[in-house]
């Protein structure tokens, strides 16, 4: 006589939820790349407006950082987290190319990498800056940033940071344009941007102005084009 089991299967089909609890996921993923490059123009202006040193060079930068630890702070902080942003668009983009412009996205992904492994980073200079010169006054601060001259890991890692950086985003979006997720102006208008306003006007509260526009061009593409299901 044949018994019959009453054991549950050990797989009885997908958990009732789980399509929800994964859409809902992915929604969230979604509005973080669409909002992500705009966020990072954004907190790139409270970066520049906070700067005290903004649209200045050479020993005056230092002495004003030196003088004034406090709004330094708030524009590395902003600075930081607009780099982290910017580089997170650009990984996030990358990854979602599949066939045509698959070799683009790879070397976006790669040129993020090295940027946000490095750029937001770098920010730590600034404490360090405005620390030694407090102590040590600005001629012991070009004293000691004389000496890392030579050390070629400081050239390396910042050569390599800046270029990824730079290039991470505009060539996610020729190769999300190439895939067709954005159109051509939700790919050229961001890239003009970087171009004109950090490029040509610079780092100021402007030039990132003008960034900040181009990038939210892209967010608003990137909304259209991006599937919900991404």
């Amino acid at each position: 006589m044949t018994e019959t089991s009453t054991a549950a299967p050990l797989h009885s089909g997908p958990v009732v939820g789980d399509h929800e609890v994964g859409r809902s996921a992915r929604a969230v993923r979604r509005w973080v790349l669409i909002v992500a490059p705009t966020a990072a123009g954004v907190l790139a202006i409270g970066g520049a407006i906070a700067d005290p040193a903004v649209g200045l060079e050479g020993r005056e930068v230092y002495e004003l950082y030196a003088a004034n630890p406090e709004p330094l702070q708030w524009k590395s902080v902003l600075y930081h987290f607009s780099y982290a942003l910017w580089g997170l668009a650009a990984l996030m983009l990358a990854g979602l190319v599949r066939r045509r412009g698959s070799w683009p996205a790879n070397v976006a992904g790669l040129l993020g990498l090295l940027g946000i492994s490095s750029v937001p980073g770098f920010l730590m200079f600034d404490f360090y800056d405005s620390a030694v010169g407090q102590v040590h006054g600005v001629d012991g601060l070009l004293a000691v940033n004389e000496a890392m001259e030579p050390m070629w890991g400081v050239g390396v890692m910042g050569a390599t940071g800046l270029v990824g950086f730079l290039l991470c985003l505009p060539v996610a979006v020729l190769a999300a344009w190439r895939a067709g997720l954005l159109r051509w102006w939700g790919a050229l208008t961001p890239i003009t941007g970087l171009a004109v306003g950090l490029m040509l006007i610079g780092a100021t509260v402007p030039g990132w102005a003008v960034v900040t526009v181009g990038y939210a061009v892209l967010s608003v593409d990137l909304a259209r084009g991006v599937p919900h299901d991404a």
